[in-house]
């Protein structure tokens, strides 16, 4: 792996496990055994190491939350959508965890968010509207937009939200999939009778893992 990339790869790793405002260039370069020096010829500061993660992320977006084809299975659907969420969580917590901090400081940085925010909330509206089509949710079309909004606020703030609400900051697997299963939480009162098993089912699959009692790396069929 190139220098560059050992960079990305190990801000990532400590901003998630040590939260971003804690770790400076130069606890990057010393947990990389390289010198400070080293680092700077690839990135000038800090700020400059956090626009190329926000890159990779944007990229983690573009390939997980595929768009939804008609010939796929509307439980699928809403199931991809999950795991989806549940590993752009997993890799990029420190975004979520300090999103509007970051923002205030890159300017630049912020521009690029807004504009994943609006394809993000395209797909949102395109998942919704398809489990629409497909008879697994039923509502008003005028509610799609704000039930796409508050989607997006749970996934996007549930991270900050859970480390203000309790004394344990540490974030864990369990803890991402309870916040999936608000997610899930959001659909159930449009599901139609026909789904409602189904959706159970995906409920008490998101709830062990959210319990502990499968590992959340399990594949499943």
């Amino acid at each position: 792996m190139k220098t560059k990339d050992r960079i990305i790869e190990a801000s990532i790793e400590l901003f998630n496990s040590q939260g971003e405002r804690n770790v400076t260039t130069n606890h990057i370069a010393s947990h990389l055994n390289i010198s400070p020096g080293n680092l700077y010829y690839h990135f000038r500061n800090k700020e400059e190491i956090i626009r190329h993660i926000f890159t990779k992320y944007a990229d983690h977006m573009q390939v997980s939350f595929e768009p939804v084809k008609p010939s796929q299975d509307a439980i699928k659907i809403l199931t991809n959508y999950l795991d989806a969420v549940f590993s752009a969580l997993y890799h990029f917590n420190f975004l979520y965890d300090n999103l509007p901090v970051i923002m205030a400081r890159d300017p630049e940085l912020r521009v690029q968010y807004l504009q994943i925010h609006d394809k993000m909330m395209e797909k949102i509206h395109h998942l919704i509207v398809s489990l629409q089509v497909a008879g697994v949710i039923n509502m008003d079309n005028s509610d799609i937009d704000d039930l796409a909004n508050i989607i997006k606020q749970q996934v996007t703030f549930w991270i900050s939200y859970s480390k203000t609400s309790s004394e344990d900051s540490e974030i864990t697997e369990q803890l991402l999939y309870k916040g999936l299963m608000k997610v899930l939480l959001l659909f159930k009162p449009y599901v139609t009778a026909e789904y409602k098993d189904a959706v159970a089912e995906i409920s008490e699959k998101y709830r062990a893992r959210a319990d502990g009692l499968v590992p959340a790396t399990e594949d499943e069929e």
